[in-house]
């Protein structure tokens, strides 16, 4: 079992599924978007993905685009147990963790299905409409938002999978790929 992966996907994509699945299988999860939502917290801010990413953006601009791993990666260095990171929106982040032993998994699936996924799970930063989830998606994906560049990140990735299908499939698909790690020497 690899003793760290970090997760790299498109909003609705399958991440948190992944997750769990991993969670279940003794993988500890770290968000570096729980830093962002502690952020808002502490300010009393909205938890809407506008108001995510531009704070987000704000502590990348303020501390560097891999403040987030950085964070993060304190806290896993400690755990006595595998990590799974989630919610890794950029190279430098993907840098950042890569240089210290961590498998890059990508996640992505067709847009109408994460956008029918994000309107089932109901999150205060998933109340949107199609428009406005393109929109999003768009400056997520591509670099348009500063501290995010999802697109790119993927291109890192050690592997990448494609969700549009049910559970039961991306619980094989997960298991093919930790199998696969084990299998070539990576655990």
């Amino acid at each position: 079992m690899s003793t760290y992966i970090g997760l790299i996907g498109t909003n609705g994509a399958g991440k948190s599924e992944v997750c769990r699945y991993l969670s279940e299988k003794g993988y500890r999860v770290v968000s570096l978007s729980d830093l962002v939502r502690e952020e808002l917290r502490i300010r009393g801010l909205s938890e809407d993905r506008d108001t995510l990413t531009a704070v987000a953006n704000e502590m990348k601009n303020e501390y560097g685009q891999d403040v987030l791993a950085k964070r993060t990666w304190e806290w896993a260095s400690l755990q006595n147990t595998p990590v799974v990171f989630d919610s890794i929106r950029n190279a430098a982040e993907c840098d950042f963790l890569k240089g210290r032993g961590v498998r890059m998994i990508g996640i992505d699936a067709d847009i109408q299905v994460r956008f029918d996924r994000i309107s089932q799970r109901k999150r205060a930063s998933d109340l949107v409409n199609f428009e406005t989830f393109r929109r999003q998606d768009q400056e997520e994906n591509e670099g348009l938002s500063s501290g995010q560049h999802i697109f790119l990140a993927l291109k890192s990735c050690d592997h990448v999978m494609k969700n549009n299908g049910d559970l039961a499939s991306l619980h094989q698909s997960v298991e093919a790929l930790l199998s696969g790690m084990i299998n070539n020497g990576h655990d």
